[in-house]
């Protein structure tokens, strides 16, 4: 079955029904913080459509820095040519979508090492182009264990860039609009980023290939995972990667428990932690919804209505 194809630009709408809000007209509703059921795949219709000439321009830019490093050119030249960032498909979703106070810029460039960061002071997401080049290492290395297909380091490489750009962008969201943030800043971008993963994927995507291309960014938190840590990495701001692979594995299976049993079987998902998944896919869905609501750019009225009434149902 092809994954449902959602209207332009339905954010926040797609952040609701991520958490249960709406249904097909006939389909079986469970309560919003019940553990029973799937969540809804369904396409949600606002009661008016946004009026084309009130929306915002694009917030964001894009910029390919060519490198120093004769080694990183080619790397340059193929992400550019492609215009990567540009193609994201869940960061074309989002572009326009919220009244920033500043233009937001997405960036490749050469970092010296390995890594993609938020630059507050120039309101920058910034991918390395030697993270490019690892990630497609490892692409080469999970090929060869799984005997996957010839096409599969590149599927490896644009799944984890497109989570990693998303966790950035969450970080630029907390800093541009101001958002709270009471938890670990680095577990709430990482839900984000899940989210936006499942609900903006390329319309020509299935809905088992969303799923797949989360699982391939599971796969490369627990690849740089060794099991033996010292005070540093406990100290940390980020999770040790073995915890933000479950947490994202609890996303996924929270999405539809039944059909993504077997993870649990698997060792993917302790049975423990799956039994309160469902519950927290839709408090995480929930808490986005209510912090992004409020920015909402011009000629969005109807999604911020729509949203407001969902929140309104309660837990």
């Amino acid at each position: 079955m092809r994954r449902p194809r959602f209207p332009p630009l339905h954010l926040l709408l797609a952040l609701a029904f991520a958490a249960g809000c709406a249904v097909s007209p006939g389909a079986r509703t469970a309560p919003p913080d019940s553990d029973e059921g799937p969540l809804s795949r369904s396409v949600v219709r606002p009661s008016a459509a946004p009026d084309p000439r009130a929306v915002a321009p694009p917030a964001f830019e894009y910029a390919y820095v060519p490198p120093a490093s004769a080694d990183l050119q080619r790397i340059h030249e193929r992400v550019r040519d492609a215009d990567l960032l540009r193609r994201l498909p869940e960061v074309q979703a989002i572009d326009g979508m919220f009244a920033l106070p500043r233009r937001l810029r997405y960036v490749t460039a050469e970092c010296g090492e390995f890594g993609a960061f938020y630059r507050p002071a120039e309101v920058e997401v910034v991918l390395c182009y030697e993270t490019l080049r690892v990630l497609y290492e490892r692409g080469k290395a999970h090929q060869q264990a799984l005997g996957r297909g010839d096409e599969h380091p590149l599927r490896y490489v644009r799944a984890n860039v497109r989570f990693i750009v998303l966790h950035e962008t969450g970080h630029a969201l907390v800093h541009l609009l101001d958002l709270p943030v009471t938890g670990r800043l680095e577990d709430a971008v990482d839900q984000l980023a899940a989210i936006l993963m499942l609900r903006f994927a390329s319309l020509e995507e299935t809905p088992g290939e969303v799923i797949e291309n989360l699982r391939l960014a599971a796969n490369w938190m627990l690849s740089r995972s060794t099991g033996a840590y010292n005070l540093d990495a406990y100290a940390g701001e980020h999770a040790l990667g073995e915890q933000r692979y479950f947490n994202l594995q609890c996303l996924i299976y929270g999405t539809d428990p039944a059909g993504f049993a077997g993870m649990v079987a698997a060792g993917d998902l302790t049975a423990e932690r799956a039994r309160g998944c469902p519950r927290e896919t839709r408090r995480v869905s929930r808490a986005w919804v209510r912090l992004l609501l409020p920015h909402l750019a011009p000629g969005y009225e109807a999604y911020r209505e729509e949203g407001a009434r969902y929140l309104m149902r309660g837990d």
